[in-house]
């Protein structure tokens, strides 16, 4: 069975809060408020209500583009529907160093809590170690039970933060807080610069959205009751620390939370301190471990990284080797020891990351007007422009050298988007003939988890559509992947209907008119499937579909006689209502398919493949494959002659091999013949 299934749609409102709510509490309020107070002094609680504010920019922008593009990889799936493909990339690659050195920190911050209190003579990156490889595995089991675990952990650090900021409020002194201002104005943008990267955590919520059920709703509903919930809980936790503490004392110590609990409460208020500041490490930590890894499956699947990548464990469903990788980064970089370096490099990402993502919503109403959009905040397009501005405003603040260091990541990611062919055909500009072949050479390599773009939204349009997006058991046996599904459809109630049964983008207008097949972008579709119940309509939106260049459309009609207009323009036509579904399935399981049928409602199957040039088994008797029983060799075209098969008939590279037999048999016969050398 393939490896490249798909995501489960596990996660309710309640769970997505808490993966919010896992990442944006953090241990960013138990260690950088003494950062803060090295800069500002009390003027520091101000800072935090100040990002709290601009941050909702960003929180109702992440909104608007979850509901409508409800695709794993957050922000980089946003982009790469809407921007430039260079742009998408940078924004994915920008995510992943954000995600990966935040769970850095996170655990590094763990790690001198737990030697701080429990191991004084243990190792930092002992303990970053073994915590990763923990972490690691929770995560590849899933995570929905690494939210479980997540859950258990934010309600004993909530409790905790909000003990400490009812019961301390009755220990501040005005005192403290004169002069607010000690050290001036200067170090205000620099603080919001550093913590900025406390109240990204909503992101993350987005970065599952595949797994979110009914994300139109869940998601911006999660996303604007984690904002509201961190920015009220950091602001009086904040108000506790610099009214109960001289700023001076705060700055001088890695663990504030932590000394201003014991100052106040004594020693079951520093135990409780300590218990919260691990509580919130460890689910941070679990969040962001597993948020870098979808990122990381994000690039790969469309192909910016190795495709490995994008391979999903066959059993738990989660981006294995992504997640091997990331905990291996997080591990080096962890085990700095440096807080704030860590903190601004991964700010670093942040930032660039989400001002594209903010502009992106423009994109999003010039490019796709007519995508359905569950949450509207209104205020366009004022709304991103102020997003992205408060988002890159930031950046000349960070750390001179983490602005180094993000730098150079920066051109490193340019040098991993031009080593793939494509790209670099795309942006040096070379001639069509050279980017032709470019692209039949990708063919050969090309995934098969394919973006499929159904246009209707009717009964066969669904049946289409459920084929394409099963996950069980006997359809992943037939099938080679779980398909990427957007719709066009034109009748607003439809409309609705597909995306809370898919929970897929959806597309509102005439599926036959050019410009609405422009907004879905021809680089965020592999196949267009013309599947209305008017015939008429599938011919029109079938053939300006493969004028805009989509490589591969299919057209379902139910009069004959449209096929060989159809087949005159190299666009497959399906005239047999019955099996459509499945035959669509099929072909798009391998798209080197010429031909298909299935005989007997699908009992058996017959295809054609075409055998590489410097395929495994050219030069090959048929006798001597090793093909199952049950399915047979029932043809073979070279060139212009009609082979009869027979036992000593040899397989040569470029073959047209015609196979018969059940879909199971026929699948696994098919992927023997088109093996590479």
């Amino acid at each position: 069975m393939s490896t490249d299934v798909g995501f489960r749609r596990s996660i309710g409102l309640f769970l997505a809060v808490m993966i919010g709510i896992g990442a944006m509490m953090g241990p960013g309020i138990f260690a950088l408020p003494g950062e803060v107070a090295k800069l500002t002094g009390p003027l520091g609680i101000f800072v935090y209500l100040a990002v709290g504010l601009i941050t909702v920019l960003t929180a109702l922008n992440y909104s608007e583009l979850g509901a409508a593009i409800p695709l794993a990889g957050g922000g980089y799936s946003f982009t790469s529907r809407t921007q430039p493909r260079l742009v998408a990339f940078l924004t994915g690659w920008f995510f992943w160093i954000g995600n990966t050195l935040a769970c850095a920190m996170y655990g590094l911050i763990f790690a001198i809590t737990l030697q701080g209190a429990f191991l004084p003579s243990a190792s930092v990156p002992l303990i970053v170690a073994v915590t990763t490889i923990l972490f690691f595995l929770l995560n590849l089991r899933g995570i929905s039970g690494a939210l479980k675990a997540i859950t258990v952990m934010n309600l004993i650090e909530l409790a905790v933060l909000a003990g400490f900021g009812v019961l301390g409020a009755f220990h501040i002194h005005a005192a403290y807080l004169r002069p607010l201002a000690p050290l001036g104005f200067g170090g205000f943008l620099p603080a919001m610069a550093l913590i900025y990267i406390s109240y990204v955590g909503f992101e993350l919520i987005t970065v599952a959205s595949e797994e979110i059920i009914d994300p139109g709703r869940t998601i911006p509903r999660a996303i604007l009751i984690t904002v509201g919930v961190a920015t009220v809980i950091y602001a009086g936790v904040v108000l506790v620390m610099m009214g109960t503490t001289r700023s001076t004392a705060l700055a001088g110590t890695d663990v504030p939370f932590i000394f201003v609990s014991a100052r106040i409460f004594g020693s079951w208020g520093r135990w409780a301190a300590v218990v919260a500041t691990i509580m919130a490490s460890l689910s941070a930590f679990v969040v962001s471990l597993g948020a870098s890894a979808r990122v990381l499956y994000a690039l790969g699947r469309d192909g910016h990284v190795p495709r490995a990548f994008a391979k999903l464990h066959p059993r738990f469903q989660t981006p294995a080797l992504a997640l091997e990788v990331c905990a291996g980064i997080v591990i080096v970089f962890g085990s700095s020891g440096i807080v704030k370096f860590v903190a601004s490099l991964s700010d670093f990402g942040y930032l660039m990351g989400i001002g594209v993502v903010n502009l992106s919503v423009i994109a999003l109403h010039r490019k796709m007007p007519n995508l359905l959009r569950p949450f509207r905040p209104g205020f366009y397009p004022w709304l991103p422009v102020l997003g992205a501005m408060s988002c890159w405003a930031f950046v000349p603040a960070l750390e001179a050298r983490s602005f180094a260091l993000g730098a150079a990541l920066t051109v490193a990611g340019i040098g991993v988007f031009l080593a793939r062919p494509s790209n670099r055909v795309e942006l040096l500009g070379l001639p069509p003939r050279v980017e032709r072949w470019t692209r039949q050479q990708l063919e050969r390599l090309r995934r098969k988890k394919m973006r499929v773009l159904i246009i209707g939204g009717g009964t066969l349009a669904k049946n289409i559509a459920a084929r394409l997006t099963a996950h069980d058991e006997l359809q992943m046996l037939v099938r080679s992947a779980e398909h990427q599904v957007t719709f066009v459809e034109e009748d607003p109630a439809r409309c609705a209907e597909l995306q809370k049964r898919f929970a897929v983008p959806v597309f509102e207008g005439d599926g036959t008119k050019r410009e609405i097949l422009e907004q879905v972008g021809l680089d965020n579709v592999d196949v267009a499937i013309a599947a209305d119940q008017d015939d008429g309509r599938n011919v029109i939106a079938a053939l300006q579909a493969h004028r805009l260049g989509i490589g591969k459309v299919i057209a379902v009609v139910f009069d004959p006689d449209y096929v060989p207009l159809l087949q005159e323009e190299g666009i497959i036509s399906l005239s047999a209502p019955k099996a459509t579904a499945s035959m669509v399935e099929s072909i798009l399981d391998r798209p080197g398919v010429a031909d298909l049928f299935e005989i007997g409602s699908g009992v058996a199957t017959l295809v054609s493949v075409m055998i590489p040039e410097d395929g495994q088994i050219a030069g090959t008797a048929i006798r001597d494959l090793k093909l199952p029983e049950e399915c047979v060799i029932a043809a073979i075209i070279r060139g212009k002659k009609f082979v009869v098969p027979h036992g000593k008939t040899i397989i040569e590279g470029g073959d047209e091999v015609v196979l018969v037999g059940p879909p199971g048999p026929v699948k696994n016969a098919r992927d023997l013949l088109a093996l590479h050398t």
